[in-house]
């Protein structure tokens, strides 16, 4: 296609990148898969940083520590709580 423009010529878009545009309809185009279950994705994670820790033990790289943070996260729940010393009472003036 060639359009005129005070006199000198303009190729259309497509001839200059060779593409040719076409019309596409709903059964040619690629489907697209739904999300993965964010859960499922979790384990199959979780699954891999055991088998790796466990396979090749603690080496440090960062798969060891992605697995020592959620390790200890996981975790947690099951370790004592940190206990605090009780605030000391402090004295109030008495009223006169």
């Amino acid at each position: 296609m060639e359009a005129k423009d005070g006199g000198r010529k303009m190729a259309a878009h497509a001839e200059l990148d060779g593409t040719i545009a076409t019309t596409h309809d709903a059964a040619s185009l690629p489907r697209v898969p739904e999300p993965a279950d964010e859960n499922d994705v979790m384990r199959e994670q979780l699954e891999y940083l055991i088998a790796h820790a466990t396979e090749q033990g603690v080496c440090g790289c960062s798969a060891c520590q992605r697995y020592l943070r959620a390790r200890s996260l996981l975790l947690e729940i099951f370790s004592e709580p940190e206990t605090k010393p009780a605030p000391r009472p402090t004295a109030l003036p008495m009223a006169a």
